[in-house]
């Protein structure tokens, strides 16, 4: 419902003129054609227009204009990043070329000269703005792969491709400057298993994402936390060491059981523990935590290892 009332709002065109007469022959041209018109003749308006943070399809500009410089249109079409296509109009009977090479070179989309056509302004005024739709989608869509790559869909958190790359910057920067500790928690769900087997993978899930939520809920914005496999998860603590990395357990276990989603599906828990070592690679920092969490889920009573 969102797209299709954002496909129906008219396309927005800024108009900066200093002629009364040629903005009025665009403006009803324009308006004509069903588009949306904002415009500014002179200093005080254009100030007005800084200040407003209106978005816009396209700017359409009298190349001669001297109360706007390139940089100051050129921040009007700063809307997120997005490519907002600037078309220079030059109504001089005689035309610069230093003024059409200028422009080009302030991020012009497109120069138009005299003789105007009225088809023609509007022809190449939607080739550009469609082009600036095609750039946004295309901007989307990468953009959609990237968090695809660093995000796991299911938990949302950080991706098990990702944290890998986290892991080596921070091995990089420690073996560098080794001035804080770094902690890593590798913990699972245990029970995990007979909670598939007696409710189905679907509510298994479900579960795996609420205790991923849980988790970044109960950990500091500093801290990465990744779903490394299935109900397995890996915690990368900064300015932590292996006692406060305990702490960090206890607290989260009883918080855990205090929690009225999860406290009813009697979760069972492992955690390893290691802590970053300068001459270690990301693969053995990895391999030392695990071996870890496999001896932490051999374990009878607190399901704790340190490595």
């Amino acid at each position: 419902m969102q797209d299709k009332i954002e496909s129906m709002k008219k396309e927005h065109l800024l108009i900066l003129e200093i002629n009364e007469k040629n903005y009025t022959v665009l403006k009803n041209l324009f308006e004509k054609n069903d588009y949306e018109t904002t415009s500014a003749l002179n200093q005080e308006s254009f100030e007005a227009l800084m200040k407003s943070k209106e978005d816009y399809d396209a700017i359409v500009v009298n190349a001669h204009i001297k109360f706007a410089t390139s940089e100051d249109i050129q921040k009007l079409t700063d809307n997120e990043g997005e490519f907002v296509p600037v078309i220079y109009i030059d109504s001089a009977k005689v035309h610069d070329k230093a003024l059409l090479e200028e422009s080009f070179k302030s991020g012009a989309a497109d120069y138009i000269k005299k003789p105007f056509d009225s088809k023609e302004i509007l022809m190449r005024i939607e080739y550009h703005i469609q082009m600036s739709k095609k750039l946004r989608e295309y901007k989307l869509r990468i953009d959609k792969l990237a968090n695809l790559a660093t995000i796991d869909q299911l938990s949302k958190s950080t991706s098990k491709m990702h944290i890998q790359a986290i892991l080596r910057h921070e091995l990089n920067n420690y073996k560098r400057y080794g001035n804080d500790d770094i902690a890593v928690i590798y913990l699972g769900i245990t029970s995990i298993e007979k909670h598939i087997v007696t409710f189905g993978l679907e509510k298994g899930e479900k579960l795996i994402a609420q205790f991923a939520k849980f988790l970044r809920a109960n950990i500091r914005e500093s801290d990465v936390l990744a779903r490394w496999v299935g109900s397995e998860f890996l915690i990368l603590l900064t300015n932590t060491n292996i006692k406060t990395t305990e702490s960090v357990i206890r607290k989260l276990k009883i918080v855990l059981a205090s929690d009225e989603k999860l406290a009813k599906s009697q979760l069972e828990l492992a955690f390893g523990v290691t802590s970053m070592q300068k001459d270690d690679t990301s693969e053995e920092l990895l391999d030392r935590v695990q071996y870890a969490y496999k001896k932490a889920k051999k374990q009878t009573y607190g399901k704790f290892e340190i490595a």
